[in-house]
């Protein structure tokens, strides 16, 4: 709807009021003229009632012949960055794998060990007379004498041993015998020692020895000596060491708990700097002050 359009019907709501203020006043009164009924306000040459004026007043500094309407005005916005949070400040629990370093460590290559160098003897020959057998006593032996005799032996002592047997058709049951469930009888007999002959030899007269004087027997040997005995020198020879790399746990694998701080994101928003309103907009207008066109 133009704006005028509103400022025309503005001015007749403004009539109306000025008509409705003199209800109850039955008196006639002239207005140019014109007798004015009030309530019937239908004089031709009377002119038409001041409109009220709006909230807020007319324009000030106006001039005779501008003409103006009200314009609503719409609010204005500015943009501006807001921290928003993504995700909140929270704890989480992760798992934090072993750690291990290489290093070197000696190692032993050969051990500390001595070695013998010997030096071997050297000899020389010698002749002399030996003694092959010193003079002794011989010792004859005279040898026992045995005789054989012959007699028994018990190979198995007398026992008492249990014999399993089934019960006869008459079911005859031996005395001292016992009855297993499966029919079986069980009888305690005796069994007799067992004998055998054995022939062995016994000492009818011991040995004995006799001693003999016997000289002694020398001979003529040439033989080799020590000249100089073995010599034998050891010589120390050191451990030998070497390197290898290793790898060393550091830290073992393990869980923690880690304090993970909030995430923000910057967001654009709007707010309003001023609300929308009315004002007075200059508009054009003819010789009798109506409106030529609308505000723009």
């Amino acid at each position: 709807m133009p704006k005028f359009v509103l400022l025309a019907a503005a001015s007749l709501l403004a009539m109306g009021a000025a008509t409705t203020s003199h209800a109850g006043d039955d008196k006639i009164r002239l207005v140019g003229g014109c007798p004015d009924i009030l309530g019937r306000p239908d004089c031709p040459s009377a002119p038409p009632p001041a409109p009220l004026p709006p909230p807020g007043g007319y324009p000030q500094g106006a001039q005779p012949g501008q003409c103006f309407a009200q314009v609503r005005t719409p609010a204005s916005y500015e943009t501006y960055a807001e921290q928003a949070v993504v995700s909140a400040a929270h704890v989480e629990k992760r798992f934090v794998a072993a750690q291990y370093e290489w290093s070197e460590r000696p190692v032993l290559i050969s051990p500390e060990r001595l070695v013998r160098h010997v030096t071997p003897a050297t000899y020389r020959t010698v002749t002399e007379t030996v003694v092959v057998q010193p003079a002794g006593v011989r010792e004859r032996v005279i040898a026992p004498v045995y005789e054989t005799v012959t007699e028994q032996v018990i190979v198995h002592p007398a026992r008492t041993e249990w014999r399993r047997t089934f019960v006869g058709p008459d079911g005859v049951i031996p005395p001292g015998a016992r009855v297993e469930p499966t029919g079986e009888i069980v009888c305690l007999v005796e069994v007799p020692a067992q004998y055998a002959t054995v022939t062995r030899q016994v000492v009818r007269e011991p040995g004995r020895s006799v001693q003999i004087p016997v000289p002694a027997v020398t001979q003529t040997v040439t033989r080799q000596v020590i000249d100089q005995p073995e010599h034998v020198e050891i010589e120390q020879i050191p451990a030998q060491y070497g390197s290898e790399k290793v790898r060393r746990l550091v830290r073992p694998a393990h869980a923690e708990r880690v304090s993970v701080p909030p995430v923000y994101e910057t967001r654009m928003r709007q707010r309003m700097v001023s609300p929308g309103g009315l004002e007075w907009r200059q508009v054009d207008c003819d010789a009798k002050g109506a409106p030529i066109s609308p505000p723009s």
